[in-house]
């Protein structure tokens, strides 16, 4: 499963971390209508950066210009070149299937309105993201969230 999300977690009060060199950080959520949503993913130590900056920047960016200039290049098709090389997918379909993950998640796992789930995804609107739900998924959000 090189460069593929393997989990999508949503509603973690709290996350250890144990790193190589030992060292332990718990996060905890100090505000009861937040949570942490967590991805865990493989990666290669050279691949690391680029999956880093990805992961970090991929939610607030606009666009792909604007997810390539966050991550340090110049050019939008050297980034997809990369991008392609890290993960095996390009960045658009990465984004969607990340958004479609996390979107499923968020309908079977939480009690989140549609118009939350739409902010927390970047949607323009509830209609937006019921017509992503219906062509990703071919069934309606209501439908996906009765289906748990």
């Amino acid at each position: 499963m090189k460069g593929q999300i393997d989990k999508v977690f949503v509603n973690v009060s709290k996350c250890i971390l144990q790193f190589e060199d030992n060292k332990i950080i718990t996060l905890v959520g100090d505000d009861e209508n937040k949570v942490f949503l967590v991805h865990v993913t493989t990666s290669e130590s050279r691949e690391l950066d680029l999956r880093e900056k990805v992961l970090k920047y991929y939610k607030n960016s606009k666009s792909l210009d604007s997810l390539a200039e966050k991550c340090g290049f110049n050019c939008t098709k050297t980034f997809t070149r990369h991008f392609q090389s890290t993960f095996n997918i390009t960045p658009k379909q990465w984004i969607l299937n990340l958004k479609e993950k996390e979107m499923i998640k968020y309908l079977k796992d939480t009690d989140y309105s549609l118009k939350q789930i739409a902010v927390l995804l970047n949607f323009s609107n509830q209609s937006q993201l019921s017509h992503f739900c219906i062509q990703r998924t071919g069934f309606t959000p209501k439908e996906l969230r009765e289906s748990k």
